[in-house]
């Protein structure tokens, strides 16, 4: 089991609660399933079951391009040995976020990658047109929800929801949030002094306590 983090960026909170009620549902029946404490009937029906154990076996018969699916919506048939093996090469080729729909997986790479965060990666994100077209990233989650905010006429009010299990590294994430949202506002503010933009990051990473004290 791969350690992960999953975000979601959405302006409606009756969604976003009902969205993490079904997936807090699906993950208990499959880690109930995984223990087989979920007793599997037994159905008529077992061609059917033949028939989607084969479609599983033909998807990975070609391991070397699991990791070319950045969003989990595009494994055919979904499973959940198709949705973990393809999370599974993806962090083997160094690749820790995948998309699912609306919502990002992130895998917790255990190492440190300067590279990854870096503030010419927060520019090339905030700077493109159209940053979904770029690999999956924690900053396309950022970038919408503040673009949502800027360029409306009427804005609207953002949630970024960071749920994972102890050690997924939810701490992490929401400091790589905060990091950029703090580096983009000082620059589209005009405020070219480094001190100043340092300034800003530390009073916006020093609110991360009280978020923590929330859960």
């Amino acid at each position: 089991q791969l350690p992960c983090v999953c975000c979601l960026q959405t302006s409606d909170s009756l969604f976003q609660c009902v969205f993490f009620f079904f997936l807090n549902l699906v993950w208990f029946f499959l880690h109930q399933q995984n223990k087989g404490l979920v007793q599997k009937s037994v159905s008529p029906q077992t061609s059917l079951n033949d028939s989607l154990e084969g479609e599983v076996r033909e998807f990975l018969t070609d391991e070397s391009q699991l990791h070319t699916f950045d969003d989990l919506t595009k494994v055919n048939p979904v499973t959940p040995t198709t949705v973990l093996k393809c999370l599974q090469a993806r962090y083997s080729a160094k690749l820790f976020y995948t998309q699912a729909g609306c919502t990002l997986v992130a895998l917790n790479p255990f190492q440190h990658l300067p590279d990854l965060y870096s503030l010419d990666m927060m520019k090339l994100y905030h700077c493109a047109p159209q940053p979904q077209e770029f690999k999956p990233h924690i900053f396309i989650v950022a970038e919408e929800a503040y673009r949502s905010i800027r360029e409306q006429l009427e804005p609207l009010n953002q949630s970024l929801v960071v749920s994972g299990e102890s050690g997924a590294g939810k701490t992490w994430t929401s400091r790589c949030l905060m990091k950029y949202y703090a580096t983009v506002a000082a620059s589209s503010s005009g405020l070219k002094s480094q001190s100043t933009v340092e300034r800003i990051e530390r009073r916006v990473l020093d609110s991360n306590p009280i978020m923590e004290a929330f859960g």
